[in-house]
């Protein structure tokens, strides 16, 4: 029996199953229509002729291309919604939605689908099973004998390091809006951004408020040495005196600058209770010779709300991506993280169940 497009989280029985499957089919052309490059070819098509097949294909040597695949291909991201028939069916331009999937979009949507069609993040996800069975750490250790950021650092890697890179800055810019307004910033005069890639987020925080005088962008030495020419704050017009790059160790307190403010933006699911409460504890020793005696720090992740909380799919399926390519990676409860925060001596001051779909956690360390 036919049923409409639907979601397999909305339908039950065996249409939940058969949904599953064509999903899965159907997100194939996507991936293809990325990995062939398309949107990039359909920049210059006029919204209202589009391109034929032969204008697609352009000047690359017509027998490599199999016309009558493409066309599948094509007809498939028209029911996705990526592109549209124009005129007839032998024309084919770019929707809002498969503009988005350009090279140089600034939503960084292609890196986001890249990401998790990748063979590096297939592979892991397939050894669920192994890692529930004890046979491995993660599915990332079980594939390449490395841990994932090990993994991403070696240069066989170099282009799932960018791809990932991208898919993290396409997350931030699309909550970053709602996540800067829910939460007064502008209380602080200095915020850091613990582990804040191209500082997507921070330069929000700092757009919003401009009373914060100054936000600092803390990584490793090699992603700051990737992305420490600012392009991110310079589109945004934030003047460079307020804001810098530092690198340094999330686990070594003496690498942490001192100040009033952490943003801790989707890190803390990378590591195991004892390491998160490791790099709390790193944040509080970085500021106990300061004179002053509030430090406050917000924790942005996908917090597992409970009682049937609209975003709760989203972040239990983000804990299955965690549970696979990290070791210890996991997504958590309120209830877990005022626990750790607890451990590491820090106080939980407020929930903003915001479902963005992340949510963030208020948490203040007072100097006795």
């Amino acid at each position: 029996m036919a049923f409409a497009p639907v979601s397999p989280l909305t339908v039950d029985g065996f249409p939940k199953f058969l949904t599953v499957v064509y999903h899965r089919m159907i997100e194939s052309a996507i991936i293809a229509f990325i990995d062939l490059n398309l949107s990039d070819r359909f920049v210059h098509a006029a919204p209202h002729q589009g391109f034929t097949l032969d204008e697609i294909i352009g000047t690359d040597d017509h027998s490599t291309w199999n016309k009558d695949v493409l066309y599948r291909i094509l007809r498939a991201c028209v029911v996705t919604g990526v592109v549209k028939q124009v005129n007839d069916d032998k024309h084919f331009a770019l929707t809002e939605s498969g503009a988005m999937l350009t090279s140089n979009h600034p939503s960084h949507a292609r890196d986001l689908i890249k990401f998790v069609a990748e063979p590096e993040t297939t592979s892991a996800l397939s050894k669920l099973v192994n890692v529930t069975r004890r046979e491995s750490i993660s599915g990332i250790d079980l594939t390449f004998g490395v841990d994932f950021y090990t993994m991403v650092a070696l240069p066989a890697h170099e282009q799932y390091s960018h791809t990932f890179n991208g898919a993290l800055t396409a997350i931030s810019q699309y909550v970053g809006d709602r996540l800067a307004f829910a939460v007064d910033f502008g209380r602080f005069a200095t915020v850091l951004d613990l582990g804040g890639n191209i500082g997507a987020f921070l330069v929000q925080v700092l757009q919003y408020n401009p009373s914060v005088k100054h936000g600092i962008v803390f990584d490793m030495p090699r992603v700051i040495k990737e992305v420490n020419k600012g392009e991110v704050f310079q589109s945004r017009h934030i003047s460079k005196d307020r804001y810098s790059f530092v690198a340094g160790d999330i686990f070594d307190p003496s690498t942490i600058p001192q100040v009033d403010a952490y943003l801790i933006k989707q890190l803390l699911h990378d590591f195991s209770d004892e390491k998160v409460v490791t790099i709390l504890s790193a944040i509080r020793q970085a500021n106990e010779t300061l004179s002053r005696k509030t430090i406050t720090i917000f924790i942005v992740e996908h917090v597992i709300l409970g009682d049937g909380a609209v975003s709760d799919w989203q972040s239990i399926a983000m804990d299955m991506l965690m549970t696979s390519i990290i070791d210890s990676g996991k997504e958590r409860s309120q209830e877990e993280y005022q626990q750790l925060l607890e451990q590491a001596g820090f106080h939980f001051k407020q929930l903003y169940p915001l479902q963005a779909p992340n949510s963030i956690i208020e948490a203040v360390w007072i100097k006795h």
